[in-house]
């Protein structure tokens, strides 16, 4: 009986080691300014990460993630009506490489969701892009 013991416990031990365990690439949201306007960003971007359910949403800087920083404003005319927002949105890669970026205008907050869109798809892009070179020059 003690024999089975141990063949079982050193057979499972050799499975859980077989067994690969992988995470979810991770995107954050980065703001890069103390705005109100950039907490009409977050919720849009959360979204859309959260869409294709392969990635992880975080808020701020983490080790491993790419990023998604975001600096908005509104825009005003010169007597002071607000006219719109104006988006900036830079993706880094976890070694904080800058590897997208785009800027978007609209004339109220719904074109957060749009901005928001774009920059997860080059996120998103440039993410499987990045595992399909690693994957392709590891060795077999």
């Amino acid at each position: 009986m003690k024999g089975l013991s141990l063949f079982t416990m050193l057979l499972g031990t050799a499975v859980a080691a077989q067994v690969r365990v992988t995470e979810k690439p991770c995107i954050s949201f980065v703001p890069e300014s103390t705005s109100v306007t950039n907490t009409y960003a977050k919720d849009p971007l959360q979204s859309a990460v959260m869409t294709s359910g392969d990635f992880e949403f975080l808020v701020g800087l983490h080790d491993g993630c790419w990023a998604v920083h975001v600096l908005s404003l509104p825009v005003t005319t010169a007597k002071g009506k607000r006219i719109g927002f104006a988006i900036s949105h830079t993706i880094t890669d976890p070694k904080g490489v800058e590897i997208g970026h785009g800027l978007t205008f609209g004339p109220d907050s719904d074109i957060f969701v749009q901005a928001m869109r774009k920059a997860t798809a080059d996120a998103i892009r440039n993410i499987r892009q990045a595992g399909s070179i690693s994957q392709s020059s590891a060795p077999r």
